[in-house]
């Protein structure tokens, strides 16, 4: 639909000041917004069975509430029977985009930093020309947190978590407009760098017209045969239907802006195809599904149907 001239105004001035909405969302609601993701493993079981010292053979879990159960400490690896330095010991990288204060890379920089990598499970192994059967390496992990805001970006550096992880040069981090600049631009070495990437709830506060370039950049986290994980928020969602019926919120198509001037954009499965399969970023598809969950209230009787979606792409070898 067309947009009158104080509709494109407020559209750009959203797009402009987009940063300083979110530096004043953290400022406001600091760490305490979100709660700590530990659903990883159960959600992702081929990629993140072996971070979390178990293997792939794990049940798929499909578990999205932000749950408090975390891998036992039996299912970690007992780092004194590895006894190697982690200076001789190559990484096992996990980039996250949109990384906020650190729910999703802190969890991470508390697991055993030492894992058992089968050849089977990553396809990023090096094997220098000899085909390996059954082996096994030891990696060491190593996380990036990058976000668009300042203040989410300092927040995490403060957490103690991340600054002993940082002294063993396992966590680095960085301010980073993803629409804006290629990886190589915020560091060297984060181009071509990661076993996983995740792409968790960010991607849908990016202005539909700056995604492929967004998407583009994220790809280029991944070494080849690597992992990107999506999840965000999917076509009708009961957020967008309320949304939809609010003055004033839709900016464009499946796009709107919240009571706190933060943006929105609800994905359907073609969205996530077009912005990074072989038309987009270059990637090869492996899963895309829709996830609906009802959450009842029990006080009230009321009911909240929430819809996302959830990608997952590898990089060509």
């Amino acid at each position: 639909s067309n947009l009158t001239s104080r509709g494109k105004f407020l559209v750009e001035k959203l797009d402009i000041e987009a940063n300083l909405n979110w530096d004043k969302f953290y400022t406001a609601h600091l760490t305490k917004f979100f709660k700590d993701r530990h659903y990883l493993n159960k959600a992702f079981p081929e990629e993140f069975g072996v971070v979390y010292g178990h293997d792939n053979a794990c049940g798929e879990g499909e578990q999205m509430g932000e749950d408090k159960e975390t891998a036992t400490s039996n299912n970690r690896i007992d780092i004194d029977t590895v006894n190697l330095d982690h200076a001789t010991v190559s990484p096992f990288t996990i980039v996250e985009i949109g990384c906020g204060v650190g729910n999703t890379v802190l969890p991470l920089l508390e697991l055993d930093p030492i894992i058992t990598v089968s050849d089977s499970s990553t396809q990023c192994q090096e094997t220098r020309g000899v085909q390996k059967h059954n082996s096994s390496s030891q990696r060491k992990i190593s996380v990036w947190g990058l976000d668009f805001s300042t203040v989410a970006v300092d927040l995490l550096q403060q957490d103690t978590r991340y600054i002993e992880a940082q002294k063993d040069h396992r966590a680095c981090s960085a301010v980073w407009d993803i629409t804006k600049s290629h990886p190589s631009e915020i560091h060297p070495e984060l181009e071509s760098c990661s076993d996983i990437s995740l792409l968790l709830f960010c991607l849908s506060a990016v202005s539909p017209d700056k995604m492929q370039e967004a998407a583009d950049h994220v790809a280029a986290t991944l070494k080849p045969g690597g992992t990107l994980i999506l999840r965000d928020y999917g076509r009708f969602d009961e957020a967008q239907l309320k949304l939809g019926s609010s003055k004033g919120k839709r900016l464009s198509e499946n796009f709107y802006v919240k009571h706190d001037s933060t943006r929105v954009y609800y994905f359907d499965l073609d969205d996530l195809e077009r912005l990074f399969g072989s038309s987009g970023a270059g990637l090869v598809s492996i899963e895309k599904k829709y996830i609906q969950r009802v959450y009842k209230n029990r006080s009230d009787n009321t009911e909240r149907r929430r819809v996302w979606v959830q990608a997952r792409f590898r990089k060509p070898l």
